[in-house]
């Protein structure tokens, strides 16, 4: 068996990539894949997808995932199956690509199936768990995959597991009641493993393709809730089918005799992006004939706004002029580009004896970056007889340029409409929320923000959580059913003052109601060197409770203290941004919080995270610790028409109503503040610079 193995795996690697481009599909389970089966391919980088799965009489799966790095995919899932107890099952699917696709290699991942446990706490095995190797290899239009499973995804058992001498003692129990509050080592360890593999053809109709496999999965959850089941053939045909860039349908027979109907939303927010339309630049043409021709600075900072530039500032002195640009970086456009309309407004109305064109990016009254550029290279880039790349030659970058001559006060209002969704509990396989919140925030001095919130609950199913079957005595946020029962509340109302007390370090000072349900005060410092990747942020709160009866009243017996030591990592471009938080939640548990966050052209947001606690005090758990995990997408409208400029589109899939792991929502923290008009970004989008 084991010739037979190694026979066929190097027969499928030698096989020549001959096709490029074709698009992968979904499986039932809502990850990349087959129909019960996962390939190595994954979706394009950013890729937010969710829908529903229905299998005859057998599962429904309702799912949600994205392709959060562009080797690392997500998948949240509830699934529904007929069984004994009439509960959902959640999970959560995580798929890495180990290898790409080459000349002579196929492309290799690895991943599991529930590898959180079944929605609870602490990692374990729940009833649909599995874990799996997959290659995956394209030949002309066809896109071949073989992988190797264990548990749910190799019950078969067609040969001994090879990995077994990882420990005998971690043997996979083959009572799934047992093998739920296994943990992670019991990874890989199954006395059996299966393999499985199929084929998808991409048709020449363009978005339809065909799927045929094999799959090793014999359904034994299901076997044991009702000794009359019976699996049925272990091949699946199916069909997929993209009408729409955003839509994608899937129909399937599957064990010989059960109908597949799949329907999934796909948003690539490259594709979203491709499609804003962009202004044309602002002209440069000849420098003033003399000083008395040309602009004077508040004219120059009322043109930038009305070029739709955040300018706050304005300042001609020497053979200098500055531009101030508040907040930089927070819309649609990226950052280098609303630097170098800038500085062709700066160009094209400064006196002619004005040789430097200084743009200051920032947020909030903090400073990002201070890029100097030399009017004569922006004026050739500008008519098309220079580069980007030539006018980073001469370019000079710092912290600041001084303080600015005045500072224009700031009214801004936000509309942002939210669902969140929760595919975590046991007693439903959705639990949702619809809310929006309309804020507005001024700025009357630099560094002064005042902000107040409304919001409006739309609609929910929040009486659905698992936390309401047992109420704990003193809630964080098993309580949200409360506060979402409120029609209207005030959301948000305080105050916040953020300096930099020296090159390298901001600070920022809370007062207020921070959030829907709680409210104090806090202080945050963050450390971020100019030109580095990384940065080091310590945030500190005492909060007490909002209760949902009275929205403008703090809870005098419910003070506790939070707070967290933060460490930030950036790729190259400051696009993608790993966080690393230790510290105390809200419920008094101590424990950690790994973030993931991306940015995308057109102001396009994607982060996940993960947070292990040790529960909260006086709590007392069979699990030893709680998981709480979340991925959200935040879309921007588009300027125009009777929508504010800044209005977002929130959605977010995490648990919901949970008193362990959960942090201050903090409305301004100085990271998010300050990345955005940062180093990182500008030096990342440099290339377009002169759009």
């Amino acid at each position: 068996m084991n010739r037979v193995l190694l026979v066929l795996a190097l027969s499928f690697a030698a096989l020549p990539a001959r096709a490029e481009g074709l698009a992968p599909s979904l499986s039932d389970w809502g990850t990349v894949g087959l129909l019960q089966t996962p390939t190595a391919r994954g979706l394009p980088d950013g890729t937010v997808a969710a829908g529903l799965t229905a299998l005859g009489g057998l599962h429904r799966h309702v799912f949600a995932g994205a392709q959060l790095l562009p080797g690392l995919e997500i998948t949240f899932r509830d699934s529904t199956y007929p069984s004994w107890h009439g509960l959902s099952e959640p999970g959560v699917d995580a798929k890495l690509r180990l290898l790409r696709e080459g000349p002579w290699r196929p492309a290799l991942a690895v991943g599991g199936r529930d590898v959180t446990g079944s929605g609870l706490d602490l990692p374990g095995k729940g009833r649909f768990a599995g874990e799996y190797l997959v290659v995956s290899r394209r030949w002309w239009d066809a896109d071949l995959s073989l992988g190797i499973g264990w548990g749910g995804l190799g019950d078969y058992g067609h040969a001994r597991n090879p990995l077994r001498f990882l420990g005998g003692r971690f043997k996979r129990d083959r009572d799934p009641a047992k093998a739920s509050s296994r943990g992670p080592e019991a990874w890989f360890t199954g006395e059996r493993v299966a393999l499985f593999g199929g084929v998808e053809w991409h048709t020449p109709l363009e978005g339809l393709s065909v799927k045929l496999e094999y799959s090793a999965d014999s359904f034994r959850a299901q076997q044991q809730d009702d000794p009359n089941f019976r699996p049925g053939l272990p091949l699946n045909a199916g069909l997929a089918y993209r009408p729409w860039r955003w839509l994608e349908v899937g129909a399937g027979v599957e064990q010989g005799s059960r109908a597949m109907l799949r329907l999934a939303a796909r948003f690539d927010p490259r594709e979203d992006a491709d499609t804003t339309p962009r202004t044309p630049p602002p002209a440069v043409s000849a420098r003033p004939a003399s000083p008395d021709a040309a602009m004077p600075a508040p004219d120059i900072a009322a043109l930038a706004r009305l070029h739709r530039l955040p300018a706050r500032s304005a300042l001609v002195s020497g053979d200098r002029a500055a531009l101030w640009l508040d907040p930089a970086g927070a819309g649609t456009a990226p950052l280098a580009r609303e630097v170098g309309r800038a500085a062709r407004l700066l160009a094209d109305g400064a006196p002619p004896e004005v040789e430097w064109l200084t743009v200051v990016t920032g947020s909030s009254g903090l400073d990002g970056s201070a890029l100097t550029l030399s009017r004569r290279a922006v004026e050739q880039a500008a008519g098309k007889r220079g580069s980007p790349e030539e006018i980073w030659r001469t370019a000079r970058l710092d912290r600041a340029a001084g303080p600015p001559p005045d500072w224009a006060a700031r009214l801004a209002l936000t509309v942002t409409p939210t669902a969140e969704v929760s595919l975590f509990e046991q007693s439903a396989p959705l639990v949702q929320r619809t809310y929006g919140d309309a804020m507005l925030t001024a700025e009357p001095l630099r560094g002064l923000v005042l902000s107040g919130g409304l919001r409006l609950n739309v609609s929910h199913n929040l009486h659905f959580l698992d936390t309401n079957a047992i109420p704990a005595a003193e809630p964080v946020r098993s309580d949200l059913p409360r506060y979402a029962e409120r029609r209207a509340a005030v959301e948000r109302l305080y105050a916040a003052w953020l300096a930099s007390p020296s090159e390298s370090w901001s600070t920022r000072l809370s007062l207020g109601h921070m959030e829907e349900m709680f409210g104090g005060v806090g202080g945050e410092a963050l450390y971020h060197p100019l030109a580095a990747r990384w940065a080091l942020g310590l945030d500190l709160n005492r909060v007490w409770k909002r209760p949902p009866d009275d929205a403008l009243r703090l809870a005098p017996e419910s003070g506790r203290n939070t707070g967290h030591a933060s460490v930030y990592w950036e790729a190259p471009g400051a696009v993608t941004t790993g966080v690393l938080r230790l510290g105390r939640y809200l419920g008094g548990d101590w424990g950690g919080t790994v973030e993931l966050m991306r940015a995308f052209d057109g102001g396009i947001g994607l982060s996940a995270h993960v947070t292990w606690t040790e529960g909260p005090e006086g709590a007392q758990s069979r699990y030893g610790g709680r998981l709480e995990q979340g991925i959200a997408l935040t879309v921007p409208f588009g300027p125009g028409g009777s929508w504010p400029p800044d209005g977002r589109l929130a959605t977010a899939v995490r648990t919901l109503g949970r008193d362990a792991g959960q942090r201050l929502r903090q409305p301004l923290p100085l990271y998010d503040a300050s990345v955005t008009a940062g180093y990182g970004r500008l030096t990342g989008s440099w290339p377009r610079l002169m759009d």
